[in-house]
C-alpha cells in the first residue's frame, strides 16, 4: 500500500489525479462526460479549461510556495525544481497554442498529444520523485506553513 501523502501536499495531489485522468483521455481521444461527439477542438477547449481552472493556481502554489521551501531545504533539488519549473513555462506554451489554433484535426490531435504526454510525464515526475523527497526533508513546521500556503493559492 503506497504511502499517504503529507496533508500539505494534499490538494496539489488531487490536481495530478485531475490531471492524469485528462491527459489520459486527450491521449487516447477519449470524450468528456461520455460525449462521443467530442471533435479535437472540444477536447483543446477541455485542456485549455482545465489549465486556467485547475493549473494556474497550481504552478503558483510550487512556484511560490514548494520549491522556494525545497531549494532552501534541499539544495540537492535544485536541477529537479528548474526541471519542473522549465515543464511548467512548456506547458503555459503548449496551453496558449491550443486556445490559438486552428481546428484542423490532425494538427490539433499532434498538439493535444505533446500536451498530454508533457502534463503526465510532469505529474509522475512530482509525485515520484518530488514529493517524497518534500517529505523526507521538510520539517514538520515548515510542512504546515507551506501547506496553508498551497491552500490559500489554490483556493482550497
Amino acid at each position: 500500500m503506497p504511502a499517504k501523502r503529507h496533508p500539505s501536499l494534499i490538494p496539489l495531489s488531487h490536481d495530478h489525479h485531475r490531471g492524469l485522468v485528462l491527459a489520459f483521455r486527450l491521449r487516447e481521444g477519449l470524450p468528456r462526460n461520455r460525449k462521443p461527439s467530442d471533435s479535437s477542438q472540444e477536447q483543446a477547449e477541455d485542456a485549455v479549461r482545465f489549465f486556467h481552472d485547475k493549473l494556474v493556481d497550481h504552478f503558483r502554489a510550487e512556484e511560490e510556495a514548494l520549491f522556494p521551501a525545497l531549494r532552501t531545504c534541499v539544495p540537492r533539488a535544485a536541477t529537479l525544481l528548474d526541471t519542473l519549473t522549465t515543464e511548467h513555462s512548456e506547458m503555459r506554451a503548449q496551453v496558449e497554442n491550443l486556445a490559438q489554433a486552428s481546428p484542423d484535426e490532425s494538427t490539433l490531435q499532434t498538439k493535444l498529444k505533446a500536451f498530454s504526454d508533457l502534463l503526465e510525464r510532469h505529474i509522475r515526475r512530482e509525485e515520484r520523485e518530488l514529493f517524497p523527497l518534500y517529505e523526507a526533508n521538510i520539517p514538520a513546521a515548515e510542512a504546515t506553513r507551506i501547506g496553508v500556503e498551497i491552500a490559500h493559492l489554490t483556493g482550497r
